[in-house]
């Protein structure tokens, strides 16, 4: 789901789910790769486990990039439904740590490596 400064107050405002955003340029290479870790499967698993995973490209949308103060990307955090932000970070990451991020805002203890190891 990309995230907009036009849909931002109906998505994050008036949620009632944690919001994984991703901040993101067309042309940073760091942020291709975190986009096809989204597309490939990582906002399928977040839509099963209650979490909503967005993107939100800098360049089209600076008053949001500039509310949350993103300075570089590809730039990560959580929103809270109670619009607390949580787990920022700078920089790609390794696949694990997004899925593992995704578990721990879900709740569930085994999550996606669970089902891969039982």
């Amino acid at each position: 789901m990309e995230l907009t400064d036009k849909n931002y107050q109906s998505i994050i405002k008036n949620g009632d789910k944690p919001v994984f955003v991703d901040f993101y340029s067309d042309t940073c290479a760091p942020c291709q790769v975190l986009l096809g870790i989204i597309d490939e499967g990582l906002e399928a698993y977040g839509e099963e486990q209650g979490v909503l995973v967005a993107t939100c490209n800098v360049a089209r949308n600076p008053k949001l990039a500039g509310a949350f103060n993103v300075r570089s990307v590809p730039f990560t955090i959580v929103v809270m439904p109670d619009e607390k932000l949580k787990y920022p970070e700078l920089g790609l990451k390794d696949p694990a740590y997004y899925y593992g991020l995704i578990d721990k805002l879900s709740g569930k203890k085994k999550g996606f490596f669970g089902k891969l190891f039982g």
